[in-house]
C-alpha cells in the first residue's frame, strides 16, 4: 500500500510537470477529422503546416489537433499513404479555434505504388508509444494465411505474448493472464466472451473491424478492471455513398456483409448502415467432407454471430448505434455439450465543440452472457449468467503541439447467477448485483530538440505519459488507486521504451477439473470466502512492468524487442478440491509470469514476412507449492509467408488514362490478381499433472453412512500426482497454406476463388488426454477447404 501511494504521488507529480505554462493560453488553432471517400474517418495521417513547421497525426477516430497557432492564412498539407496529398488553405482568427473536416481520395496508382498496410514499415514513431500494444487493422487479418475465412483468432495467435491452448475448445492467454483476466470492448461494449468454442474463429467478421488495439501489458490509465490485458475493437460505419454487399461461403462457414447510405453525404453531413450475418455449419459439413475427423463424428461446432450498426455524421461530430447476437453450440455428447450466447447494443459518440480544444467521446452499452454445461457423469448442469451496463465521458484537450491532457469517469454495472458442481458433488451457489465506478487522468508530453535553425530539423527526443486511475468497487466499498506510466526516448536509429503500472479486477472464473480444455467458464464477483488472502480485500491484483527496443535496420524491416514481468499479487480460484461443506468454496494463490519476444517484419509491394518469437515462464503459488500454469508455453514462433502479384485493375487504369482527368473513373477495388501465403506455428508443450492411479469412488451424498458401499458400483476416479503440472506434453507445429484469385467484372463486382489447407503435415497434436478411457485425443487433423465471395 505504501508504494502505491508514493508511485502515485510520483505520478502526480509527472503530471503536473508536463502540462506546460500555455495550456491555458488564447492563442488559436485547428481542429476536426480526416475522412476516406465514404465518409470513414482515416487514422495515422498527417496534417502539417509546412510554414510553420507544426503538425499532428490523426488518432484512432481519424481526429487532429494543431495549437499555438496565431491568427492568419495557412496552407495545410495532409498526407496518409495510399491517398492522394490534400492542400487545403485554413484561416484562424486571432485566438481562435478553428474546426475542419477533410476529406481523402485513395490514390490513383500503378501496381508498383500499391501499399499492403496502413503504416510505414521500418521507420520509428517517435511521438508514439508501443510498448505492449498490437495495432491491427482489418487489412493485416485479411492478409494472413486463413482457414475457412479470414478471422481476428487466426491473427492473434501469431501476436507477441498471446498463447492459444487449442483449435477445439482453446481460449487465448496473453502473457500470463488467464481469459478472464483480459478485456475486450467492441465499440465500447464489454464482451464477455470474444472467442467460439472452435479457436481458429471469434465472434467478430473482420469485414467491419475499423481497428483492434491489443494492450497485453503496461496500458494506461483509461482502461481498468482487468490485470493482463485489454482489446480494444473499433468497427467502421457503412458506406454514406452508394449500397454495398459481400457475401462468402466456404466449408466453414458462410456470411453476408450490407451496408449503405441512410442519407447521402452531403457538405459532411449524412447517415449510413451496416449489418452483418455469419454463420457457421462445420458441424454438418464436416460429417460429409472430414468425416476422419473425431473418430467420424465430424467436428461438431456450430455458431451464428449477428452484428448491426446506424452512424449519424454532422462534420466532425458522430454518433453510432449498435447491436450484438453471437450464439455457440458444441455438441461432443460424451463427455459434455456446453451452449453459450452473447446479446447486447449500445451507443458511443464524438463530439468536437467549436471554438474549443476540447474533444469530447462517450459510450454507453449493455450486454449479456449465458453459458451452461451439461455432462454425462453429472446430474446438476453447470450454468453461470453475467449481464450488465457499461459507460464512460471522455475529454481530451490539445494543449500544445507537444502535449494533449485527457480525463474521464466511467461507471459499471453487472449481476452474475452461478452455479457449479465439483467432481466431489460440492456446489457452490452465488448471486450477485454490483456497480463499480472510476475516474482516470492522463497526459502526454513530447520532448523535443530545440530548433538552432530554419534549416535544423524537428526531432522527437522523448515521449512520457503518466496517468493514474481511482477505481471504485463497490461490493468492496473499496477504492483501488492504480498509477500508471509510459515512455519512450528515441535516438537516430533506435528506441528504448517502457511501462509500469499497477492493476485491479473484481471478476472471477470459475473452470471445472473435468472440462475438456476450460469450454465452460463460469464469471461471478470477486466472493467474500476465500482461503489464505494476502491483502485485506478479495480483488484480483497484479503489478506490470515492460521494457522494449526499437531498431532501424533498413527500409521495409520493422524490428522490436520487448521484455515484461507480470507479478500477480493476488488471484482468487475455485477450490476444485472441495470435499466438506466446511471447507472454502476458493482460494487464494499468486503467480509470475515474465519472458521477452522478438518480432520482426518486413513489407513491400510484393511480400510481406513476419516473425517472431517468444520465451516465457508463467508459475502459480498455492502456498503449498509453486507449479508451472497450465497454460505455461516456455518457446513460441510463428511465421507468415504472403506473395501478392498482378493488378486487377491494370487494363482499366490504362483505360481510364485515355479519358480527361474530369471523366475518369476510380478503380473501385484496389486489389491483387493473386496471393499465396503460408503460416508455421511452433509451441512447446503444455504443462500436466501425471496420473498416478485409480480407484472406485462411491457415492455417499444420498445415503450417508446407510450407503450400501459393498454392494454399489462406484465410478472408476482417477489419482493424480502431487505435484501439480509436473509433466509436458508434446510439442505444438502446425503449418497453413492458403492461394487466392480475384477477377474485377466491369469495375462493379469482385469475385474470389480461395483455396487452403489447414495443418498441411497433418500433424498429430494432442488435444486432451482422457485418463479414463487412456485414450489420446488429438486436435484438428488435415482439412483442405475452397471458398467463394463476390463483393458489389
Amino acid at each position: 500500500m505504501r508504494f502505491t501511494f508514493l508511485l502515485s504521488g510520483f505520478i502526480f507529480g509527472l503530471l503536473l510537470l508536463a502540462i506546460p505554462d500555455s495550456a491555458y493560453s488564447q492563442i488559436g488553432g485547428i481542429k476536426g477529422t480526416v475522412t476516406d471517400e465514404k465518409g470513414e474517418p482515416v487514422p495515422g495521417v498527417t496534417v502539417m503546416i509546412p510554414e510553420l513547421q507544426t503538425g499532428a497525426n490523426t488518432n484512432e477516430n481519424g481526429i487532429f489537433t494543431l495549437t499555438k497557432i496565431n491568427g492568419g492564412s495557412y496552407s495545410v498539407r495532409i498526407t496518409s499513404i495510399g491517398f492522394d496529398t490534400l492542400f487545403q488553405k485554413i484561416t484562424v482568427p486571432n485566438g481562435k479555434i478553428v474546426t475542419v473536416t477533410f476529406k481523402l481520395k485513395e490514390s490513383y496508382t500503378e501496381l508498383d505504388e500499391i501499399v499492403v498496410l496502413d503504416q510505414k514499415i521500418g521507420k520509428i514513431e517517435r511521438k508514439e508509444i508501443k510498448t505492449g500494444v498490437t495495432n491491427i487493422t482489418s487489412k493485416q487479418i485479411k492478409l494472413m494465411p486463413s482457414i475457412g475465412s479470414p478471422d481476428l483468432a487466426q491473427y492473434l495467435q501469431v501476436t507477441p505474448g498471446v498463447i492459444t491452448s487449442g483449435d477445439q475448445g482453446g481460449q487465448i492467454f496473453i502473457r500470463g493472464g488467464t481469459p478472464i483476466q483480459n478485456m475486450t470492448l467492441l465499440d465500447g461494449a464489454i464482451i464477455y466472451n470474444p472467442f467460439h468454442s472452435i479457436g481458429i474463429f471469434s465472434v467478430f467478421d473482420p469485414d467491419y473491424i475499423r481497428s483492434v488495439d491489443l494492450y497485453s501489458a503496461g496500458f494506461g490509465a483509461q482502461y481498468g478492471g482487468r490485470v493482463s490485458s485489454v482489446m480494444d475493437i473499433k468497427t467502421r460505419s457503412g458506406n454514406f455513398n452508394a449500397l454495398s454487399v459481400k457475401a462468402f461461403a466456404n466449408p466453414f462457414t458462410s456470411g453476408v456483409l450490407l451496408e449503405g447510405p441512410l442519407k447521402k453525404m452531403q457538405n459532411n453531413s449524412g447517415s449510413s448502415f451496416l449489418f452483418s450475418f455469419r454463420n457457421s455449419y462445420l458441424d454438418q459439413s464436416s460429417k460429409i467432407l472430414y468425416s476422419y475427423a473425431n473418430d467420424t463424428l465430424g467436428i461438431p461446432f456450430g455458431f451464428t454471430d449477428l452484428y448491426g450498426k446506424i452512424t449519424l455524421q454532422n462534420g466532425g461530430n458522430r454518433i453510432n448505434f449498435f447491436g450484438f447476437n453471437f450464439k455457440d453450440k458444441v455438441r461432443f455428447g460424451y463427455p459434455s455439450d456446453i451452449d453459450w450466447k452473447s446479446y447486447g447494443g449500445g451507443t458511443n459518440f464524438i463530439f468536437l465543440p467549436s471554438s474549443s480544444k476540447v474533444v469530447i467521446t462517450g459510450n454507453f452499452a449493455y450486454s449479456s452472457y449465458d453459458t451452461k454445461l451439461v455432462t454425462v457423469s453429472e446430474d446438476v448442469p453447470r450454468k453461470s449468467l453475467i449481464n450488465g451496463f457499461n459507460g464512460a465521458l471522455n475529454f481530451n484537450y490539445g494543449v500544445s503541439p507537444t502535449a494533449d491532457l485527457a480525463y474521464g469517469i466511467q461507471i459499471l454495472g453487472f449481476k452474475t447467477d452461478f452455479k457449479f458442481t465439483n467432481a466431489y458433488n460440492n456446489i457452490v451457489n452465488q448471486v450477485l448485483n454490483n456497480t463499480e465506478a472510476a475516474a482516470y487522468f492522463r497526459m502526454k508530453k513530447v520532448f523535443r530538440n530545440k530548433v538552432l535553425s530554419e534549416t535544423d530539423t524537428i526531432f522527437d527526443r522523448a515521449v512520457i505519459e503518466p496517468s493514474i486511475r481511482a477505481h471504485f468497487y463497490n461490493d468492496r466499498s473499496f477504492v483501488s488507486f492504480e498509477p500508471r506510466i509510459r515512455a519512450k526516448y528515441n535516438f537516430n536509429g533506435f528506441s528504448l521504451h517502457g511501462a509500469a503500472g499497477i492493476y485491479s479486477q473484481n471478476l472471477v472464473s470459475s473452470q471445472s477439473d473435468l472440462d475438456i480444455v476450460n469450454l465452460f467458464q463460469g464469471i461471478i464477483g470477486a466472493p467474500e470466502d476465500q482461503a489464505n488472502k494476502t491483502k485485506t480485500h478479495t480483488l484480483q491484483t497484479a503489478i506490470h512492468y515492460l521494457f522494449g527496443v526499437e531498431i532501424e535496420l533498413f527500409e521495409h524491416l520493422q524490428t522490436n524487442i520487448e521484455g515484461w514481468y507480470k507479478d500477480f499479487t493476488q488471484l482468487t480460484n475455485i477450490n476444485r478440491f472441495k470435499v466438506f461443506p466446511t471447507d472454502p468454496d476458493f482460494i487464494t494463490e499468486t503467480g509470475k509470469a515474465y519472458g521477452v519476444d522478438v518480432n520482426l517484419t518486413y513489407e513491400n509491394k510484393d511480400i510481406y514476412l513476419y516473425l517472431q518469437y517468444g520465451l516465457a515462464k508463467i508459475t502459480r503459488d498455492n502456498f503449498s507449492q509453486e507449479y508451472p500454469a497450465s497454460f505455461d508455453r516456455r518457446h513460441t514462433i510463428n511465421g507468415i509467408a504472403a506473395y501478392k502479384r498482378g493488378n486487377l485493375n491494370k487494363k482499366w487504369i490504362e483505360l481510364q488514362k485515355t479519358k480527361p482527368s474530369e471523366l475518369r473513373e476510380k478503380s473501385k477495388f484496389n486489389e491483387s490478381k493473386w496471393e499465396v501465403g503460408l503460416r508455421y506455428s511452433f509451441g512447446s508443450g503444455f504443462p500436466f499433472t501425471q496420473t498416478q492411479g485409480f480407484f472406485e469412488k462411491v457415492d455417499f451424498s444420498q445415503n450417508g453412512t446407510q450407503t450400501n458401499y459393498v454392494n454399489q458400483n462406484g465410478s472408476l476416479t482417477t489419482i493424480l500426482d502431487s505435484m501439480i503440472n509436473a509433466g509436458r506434453l508434446p510439442n505444438f507445429i502446425r503449418l497453413d497454406a492458403s492461394a487466392k484469385r480475384r477477377w474485377v467484372i466491369h469495375n462493379k463486382i469482385l469475385l474470389e476463388i480461395n483455396l487452403s489447407l489447414y495443418n498441411a503435415l497433418n500433424r498429430d497434436n494432442v488435444f486432451y488426454v482422457d485418463r479414463v478411457r487412456y485414450a489420446r485425443v488429438n486436435q484438428l487433423p488435415i482439412l483442405p477447404s475452397a471458398g467463394i465471395s463476390f463483393q458489389y
